[in-house]
């Protein structure tokens, strides 16, 4: 089934993480349909970007993904838009409306204090109401890495997640899914590493992925995070995939996140992150 993806390009240097990403992970892009976005400064703002500077932008980004990929021009699209004051809703709002599969967008590592004077568009965007998984591109590797780091739990986000996982490997073989359970001691009457397995293994091979491209591993910690990061340094992945507990929309929470979305935003290197609706 064909995968349709917003996205979102601007005029720095991380225009070209997203599209690099798609054209090093799906091997055989013949079912990925992009709409490539930008959203241009409001009318009279002091930036030197314009509505036109936008679209010239996207075509160059476009041309790149037809020469650098085996990618149909007619399955790429470009939209631009004048900002009205608020690019994070502006696009929040266009994920909305397109009914897109993903969102994704370039992400440049930044301090904490950037991060808490909210610089950034794409740590904006985690805080907003959405109903589309969001996909965060670093600047890709020199070897395209390889394979998904599916991290779950009982709860819904990380279910949500796993059906996103399956969508896009279902037909995409080139990549195997790692099913992570970080197991804490301490907590106690919750579902068994190998309830959630099964639970999330059904949406892996609802989707289509072979039994055999899925593997588990439990670690045992009480710091998901740390014990992720841990075994990515040991292990690289193209992905990891996350499910999005709620977290409130404080300075404090971003300063010193609690969500563990939010960390992995912050801290992770080298891997894509995927995040679920």
């Amino acid at each position: 089934m064909e995968k349709h993806l917003l996205v979102c390009v601007r005029a720095d240097y991380t225009a070209s993480y997203a599209v690099r990403f798609i054209r090093d992970f799906f091997h055989s892009p013949c079912d990925v349909r992009l709409t490539l976005f930008n959203v241009a400064p409001p009318k009279g703002s002091w930036g030197k970007g314009t509505l036109d500077k936008g679209r010239q932008l996207l075509e160059e980004t476009r041309k790149w993904f037809i020469d650098h990929s085996f990618c149909e021009e007619s399955k790429i699209d470009i939209k631009s838009i004048q900002s009205r004051g608020n690019v994070t809703r502006e696009i929040v709002q266009e994920g909305h409306k397109g009914m897109y599969d993903a969102v994704i967008l370039g992400r440049q590592t930044q301090s904490v204090i950037e991060e808490f004077f909210e610089y950034s568009v794409g740590a904006k965007v985690i805080w907003e109401e959405i109903d589309f998984p969001l996909w965060f591109c670093k600047c890709p590797q020199e070897i395209p890495r390889k394979d998904i780091l599916l991290c779950v739990d009982e709860d819904s986000p990380s279910q949500r997640i796993a059906d996103h996982v399956g969508f896009m490997l279902g037909d995409n073989a080139g990549h195997d899914i790692t099913m992570l359970h970080v197991r804490n001691s301490k907590e106690k009457g919750s579902a068994t590493s190998e309830d959630i397995f099964r639970i999330t293994r059904e949406h892996l091979e609802g989707n289509g992925v072979a039994p055999e491209r899925i593997k588990e591993l439990v670690v045992d910690g009480d710091d998901v995070v740390k014990a992720v990061l841990q075994h990515t340094a040991k292990k690289p992945y193209a992905v990891v995939a996350v499910g999005r507990g709620k977290h409130d929309n404080t300075a404090i929470e971003k300063l010193f996140p609690r969500s563990l979305c939010v960390k992995f935003l912050h801290q992770l290197e080298g891997s894509a992150l995927w995040i679920s609706r």
